[in-house]
């Protein structure tokens, strides 16, 4: 296994830490993609702020496909070689 010497740990240590908002499109992924550039560790957050059960349409259509989002900011974070969580803020936007 890949052991870093003790200055390749402090220069990855060093690195500053940003969590940018992604949510599949161009300007969150071009954001992400400029931090990296300027050196940053970037770390990509989807949040899912609605019930898309919630939000059918008279068509039954989702207004908003939160897991079509979802899957380009994965897509976005595989390319980018960062990682990607998701948060779950649906009660929170709605209720409090």
């Amino acid at each position: 296994p890949y052991i870093p010497t003790m200055r390749q740990f402090t220069v990855i240590s060093r690195r500053k830490r940003v969590v940018v908002g992604m949510s599949g499109g161009v300007d969150s992924s071009v954001s992400a993609l400029l931090l990296i550039q300027q050196g940053y560790e970037v770390i990509g957050v989807h949040m899912n702020n609605w019930d898309p059960l919630d939000e059918l349409l008279d068509s039954k259509e989702v207004a908003c496909s939160g897991e079509r989002d979802w899957r380009d900011v994965k897509i976005v974070c595989e390319r980018l070689k960062i990682s990607s969580h998701r948060l779950d803020l649906s009660k929170q936007y709605w209720h409090d």
